[in-house]
């Protein structure tokens, strides 16, 4: 087996190779979390009811990766990534660079949702495959720090482009594109030392994980009103620049290098159980501060009281750790923990796709104050959460 040394340790260089594809992807994510909204919003004069619009179709590929990676099953997991990160990094290049209305925008973020959704199932899947004995949620953890430092470097760098320099969102989207679809080439250059992960079936729906099933479907939920609607939030509620949210991003990712692993710690430690209800709490108190900091404080308190909630909520993305944990604690055939996690995306996302507009319509139709609504449904959301979670 190929290894690589860094300093005094050697790493096997599929793992060296995965690591560099989690900090090109990394980049990606910085580029998205921090600029997509604000791009819709300065760009192209996006209203909030455009804007979930958008959800939908963009969602819709979480459940087309079910059948996707069905009829991709043949090529491995580690092809399937490959494909997945050149295609949605095509989708991301063209988004880039069109300066056209909603249908084409609408296009190009499609394509970029296939290869991102195509992945999305892939990559705990393969983070577990390089553990050491049974501590999945500890090596996901690591993959997903590194993953962090890279888009702390990245959004430190879009804070002083944005803030110094006359950089256009084009050219960001544009240059992380490339990262993507860098990522997907480097996947074809592993395989040397593990045997190509190939499911023996192509659908995988089990009974066993039901639990897991219906937590796939709370989350659908519960992450679409904060990923679509908190940072509209702060850009349309709080007139707050990118600036602003590119640094409440940089300091979600500050912590999520020390966090991302003591949360798979934690999982493999406490239990999956401990660790989602964790974030249900978390949750509970975010959409509390979402709702309502803008009548308890003043304005400059209420946008604090919000990036803090924009901040421990983000942290909570870690809660994918103990799901996929979950799921291969459940199974002795590593092959089946792809699909399996992959049927639980196709789930998740079919509520996603539902939810924005949902809460779009009522946050538009209910005027200024529409957006109380929205994160109201939020404390109802993570309620429920937390009961499911206790039952595992």
């Amino acid at each position: 087996m190929r290894t690589v040394k860094i300093g005094k340790r050697e790493l096997p260089f599929d793992f060296f190779l995965f690591l560099i594809i989690s900090i090109l992807l990394g980049i990606v994510s910085a580029v998205e979390s921090t600029s997509l909204a604000n791009r819709l919003y300065e760009d192209l004069n996006f209203t909030v009811m455009q804007r979930s619009l958008l959800e939908t179709p963009r969602e819709a590929p979480g459940v087309l990766a079910l059948f996707l990676i069905g009829i991709l099953n043949g090529l491995g997991d580690l092809r399937i990534a490959a494909l997945a990160n050149i295609v949605g990094g095509v989708g991301l290049l063209f988004f880039g660079v069109t300066d056209s209305g909603f249908s084409l925008v609408l296009l190009f973020l499609v394509i970029y949702s296939v290869g991102q959704h195509l992945y999305l199932p892939l990559s705990n899947s393969l983070a577990m495959s390089f553990a050491q004995g049974e501590n999945f949620g500890r090596r996901i953890g690591e993959v997903q720090s590194l993953g962090a430092a890279a888009v702390i470097v990245a959004a430190a760098m879009l804070f002083i482009i944005y803030h110094f320099f006359q950089v256009t969102y084009q050219a960001v989207f544009i240059f992380a594109a490339f990262c993507m679809i860098l990522g997907g080439v480097l996947f074809f250059f592993m395989g040397s030392g593990q045997k190509k992960v190939v499911s023996e079936k192509r659908f995988v729906f089990k009974k066993e994980y039901k639990k897991y099933y219906v937590l796939s479907i709370i989350n659908g939920a519960r992450k679409q009103l904060t990923l679509t609607f908190v940072p509209w939030l702060i850009i349309d509620i709080y007139n707050q620049p990118v600036t602003t949210m590119t640094l409440l991003f940089f300091i979600v990712c500050v912590i999520n290098i020390f966090f991302k692993p003591w949360f798979g710690r934690f999982t493999d430690k406490k239990g999956e159980r401990r660790a989602l209800q964790l974030e249900a709490v978390i949750m509970f108190i975010a959409c509390l501060g979402f709702a309502f900091a803008d009548k308890i404080f003043t304005s400059f308190v209420a946008l604090g009281v919000v990036g803090f909630c924009y901040v421990i909520d983000k942290l909570m993305e870690s809660a994918s750790i103990p799901r996929a944990t979950y799921v291969r604690r459940l199974t002795d055939d590593t092959a089946e923990v792809g699909r399996t996690l992959t049927m639980g995306l196709a789930m998740d996302h079919v509520v996603s796709m539902f939810i924005p507009l949902v809460a779009g319509s009522i946050w538009y139709m209910s005027g200024a104050n529409g957006y109380m609504y929205v994160f109201m449904g939020g404390l109802a959301i993570s309620a429920v959460n937390f009961s499911i979670a206790s039952r595992l």
